[in-house]
């Protein structure tokens, strides 16, 4: 009944990514594909249309009825569009998208290592980002962002209060993530991340600041997640099985993939995306700037997102234009913001006015870099 109730939650937080984020998946649109290689060409128009609702089909079937066929035909086209732009690889979807593998590759006979993998990935998803909050951005800026709407008539006392519940928040959240592997503690980890979720609804949601709306069925998802993965299990499963798991080796690569290689992202060493770092607050940011005369040549569509700086001197924000677009963040790499500006330097015809701006996040290694390119020095 659990894995049934999770493959439904897993598929329905699918469909509901794609349904508000369509643009994302399609390849007619303004804002590029990044292949993984750059030999791969997208799948024009009209079989981009086709492979989505292809995609939302089988995965509405799947959900019906659990066949390993099904399954395999989702991952495969899982893969081609992965393959064909990395900035697919939202946080929300990366998470899905093994959950659902793990559902599949323990098959009926195995319920207990699938709800063991996913228990995993979903408390190492809270163990990293909790950690990934812990830089001043978030304390000074994202967090006190969030909060701003509900301080309510008395600023400095609400101000006092933000400051240390900043600091507060990650801590809680990677406590919640721990306490989810523990038996003793693990239905007060529960109320603590079902509690986190409704907040983040709260900030971000309608009643909010309204952010990025892909995210708000992600937290819904998550809940359900908590309720299935980790309560009323007749097995109950400690660390151990949790962490490790028997027989069943993709455990082992989810160990790898949620709670080891996230651990590089600190070094610039492994992507921001893949390591539960949305909304720290610490992000490698890109920034496009053009003369008037390399704005003129942009199409209407992709003008709309270009602010006006100074003279001669204009901005494109490549996170708005993604958020504005495709309605998820741009993937924070250096290699996608290089790939957005290659696409304007060709509208601008090689403009030497264009001028991409990257500014590196907070790590250990390589830290808070500014690099700037030059259409002539972004080669592939």
């Amino acid at each position: 009944m659990k894995i049934a109730l999770l493959r439904i939650s897993v598929i329905l937080g699918l469909l509901a990514g794609f349904a508000l984020s369509p643009r994302l998946w399609l390849s007619s649109r303004f804002y590029p594909l990044t292949p993984v290689w750059s030999f791969i060409r997208p799948i024009p128009s009209p079989g981009d249309y086709i492979l989505f609702f292809m995609l939302a089909a089988l995965l509405i079937a799947a959900a019906v009825f659990p066949r390993r066929e099904i399954l395999a035909a989702v991952f495969v086209l899982f893969v081609l569009l992965i393959l064909q732009d990395q900035s697919r690889l939202q946080p929300w979807f990366y998470q899905y998208a093994l959950m659902l593998l793990a559902i599949a590759l323990a098959g009926p006979d195995r319920p207990a290592a699938a709800l063991n993998s996913c228990c995993l990935i979903v408390a190492a998803t809270y163990v990293w980002s909790g950690l990934a909050k812990l830089n001043p951005n978030f304390l000074s800026d994202t967090f006190p962002f969030l909060l701003k709407p509900f301080m309510g008539a008395q600023p400095g006392v609400a101000q006092w209060l933000v400051r240390h519940l900043a600091f507060l928040a990650p801590l809680l959240e990677c406590a919640a993530g721990i306490g989810l592997l523990i038996r003793r503690v693990r239905p007060l980890a529960v109320l603590a991340a079902i509690a986190m979720h409704i907040f983040i609804l709260v900030t971000i949601g309608p009643l909010g600041r309204g952010l990025n709306v892909v995210v708000w069925p992600w937290n819904v998802a998550m809940i359900a997640f908590l309720l299935i993965l980790f309560l009323r299990r007749t097995d109950y499963p400690g660390p151990r099985e949790i962490i490790w798991g028997r027989d069943f080796a993709y455990q082992k690569i989810v160990l790898v993939l949620f709670a080891v290689l996230p651990m590089l992202s600190f070094f610039n060493l492994w992507d921001h995306y893949l390591s539960s770092a949305l909304y720290s607050g610490n992000r490698t940011s890109g920034v496009v700037f053009l003369s008037d005369a390399a704005c003129d040549r942009l199409p209407d569509k992709i003008e709309d997102y270009v602010t006006e700086e100074g003279p001669n001197r204009n901005e494109l924000d490549i996170f708005e234009w993604s958020l504005g677009e495709l309605n998820v963040p741009s993937y924070p790499e250096i290699r996608i913001y290089k790939n957005v500006a290659r696409r304007i330097c060709g509208y601008a015809l090689d403009d030497p006015g264009v001028e991409l701006v990257v500014q590196g996040k907070l790590a250990l290694v390589n830290s808070n870099r500014r690099l700037v390119y030059h259409c002539s020095g972004l080669t592939k």
